[in-house]
């Protein structure tokens, strides 16, 4: 798939009139480099026996753009993070390499090329081939540590109707938070299931996935919708339907944004032992006012556990626990609220986030995590430079309780 589409941009590129328009100068000319700076120290303390965890982790993420000649693009980056020391009695939290989470071994640096593509843009349809961060809702940048999730394949996007936007994607690959080469998109589901206590063999094909953005064009509220399709031949079928609606009542700003999921295995993975047939359905509700943010949430899952190994939309994510699980019935509440320009913590924007998630007829499997979250962002003092501090407390029925803390120091450029 690679090497056949590359030669068709390059003579997309060459053979097109409006060439000579668009000299090659311009990649050189219009394009762009950017990045960030990162400082990360995670930790994670349990109650029990459970060893416990520990990373910190220097480095960064830094992309390369270039213009466009004739519709045709580049693209790369980089990312990396590396140890910082070697906490040794205590297990490996994932910032870095060197072993599963909880493992005792010596830290090890990640340093990868995150993507690398070339992209045409031509009768408002973009497509890329290549390696690629991603953005949509079942297959995302997952950047729950110091590196996001990266994919290699095709992607095609069409902005030709107005407030429409058709992408499609073909996805062979995949790197996760600390690894240094592509593996196929099949080993990860395949892992995910493993983690689940499942071991079978996965089908070697790649993702297919259709998907749609509309936004309503109406005055009275704000109106989207998010309509997607994924689709893994003999593995697994997946829809993803958002909507998200927001208006003004008063003074006060709110927001409704309920979601539906469909998983179903299919073909040969449908008959072994890993099959599932499973949904995830609920909502956020929300107020804004002078500064605050109230939201409630609730989420409740069908007859068997999501599978989502490439980042994704479920409807309660917290630092620690997220809704997945089988016959799960989650509850939850956030406030934010961030500080006026004009007061003297300007830049200061913090949250209180709580849950509590129980499986239906199993008082034993009952969570509940409290988050709290400070993030000061100090451009006013230094541009591009931000802190932030997290802190969550997670109580389980049965099993250790843990507390989970994490700082970030954040220091952005762009050149």
């Amino acid at each position: 798939m690679k090497t056949k589409l590359l030669p068709l941009v390059v003579a997309c590129m060459t053979a097109s009139p409006a060439f000579a328009a668009d000299p090659i100068s311009n990649l050189f000319d219009e394009g762009s480099f950017k990045g960030q700076f990162q400082l990360f120290d995670f930790q994670r303390d349990f109650d029990g026996e459970t060893t416990d965890r520990r990373d910190t982790s220097l480095g960064g993420l830094f992309y390369l753009r270039s213009g466009e000649a004739n519709g045709v693009s580049f693209g790369g980056s980089f990312a990396s993070a590396n140890p910082i020391w070697d906490a040794n009695s205590e297990g490996i939290y994932g910032l870095v390499g060197g072993g599963a989470p909880g493992s005792i071994a010596e830290r090890e640096s990640v340093n990868r090329l995150q993507e690398y593509f070339v992209s045409g843009n031509w009768f408002d349809t973009k497509i890329t081939v290549g390696a690629q961060e991603l953005r949509t809702p079942m297959m995302n940048p997952f950047p729950l540590r110091a590196i996001p999730f990266t994919y290699r394949g095709a992607s095609v996007k069409n902005t030709s109707i107005d407030n429409l936007a058709i992408s499609a994607l073909y996805i062979t690959d995949y790197m996760g938070w600390t690894e240094e080469s592509f593996v196929s998109v099949s080993e990860g589901i395949q892992g995910e299931l493993a983690r689940s206590g499942i071991i079978v063999d996965v089908d070697d094909n790649p993702m297919l996935a259709l998907g749609a953005n509309y936004t309503l064009p109406i005055d009275a509220i704000k109106a989207k919708t998010s309509v997607w399709y994924y689709s893994m031949q003999d593995v697994y079928d997946q829809y993803h339907i958002k909507f998200d609606l927001s208006g003004e009542l008063g003074a006060t700003n709110w927001y409704f944004k309920p979601s539906y999921l469909k998983q179903d295995s299919i073909g040969n993975l449908d008959n072994t032992a890993a099959q599932f047939d499973t949904y995830q359905a609920g909502f956020h509700l929300g107020m804004k006012w002078n500064g605050f943010d109230a939201t409630v949430k609730y989420v409740t899952t069908g007859d068997g556990n999501i599978i989502a190994p490439f980042g994704d939309e479920k409807v309660i994510i917290q630092q620690v626990v997220q809704s997945s699980r089988a016959n799960e019935d989650a509850y939850g509440a956030q406030l934010a609220y961030r500080f006026a320009p004009s007061s003297a913590l300007n830049g200061v924007s913090a949250y209180l986030n709580y849950a509590n998630y129980q499986v239906d007829g199993d008082s034993s499997q009952d969570i509940d995590e409290t988050d709290l979250s400070v993030r000061y962002d100090l451009t006013e003092y230094v541009e591009g430079l931000s802190v932030r501090a997290r802190h969550a407390i997670v109580n389980y029925a049965t099993g250790d309780d843990l507390t989970d803390t994490r700082f970030y120091i954040y220091y952005k450029f762009e050149v």
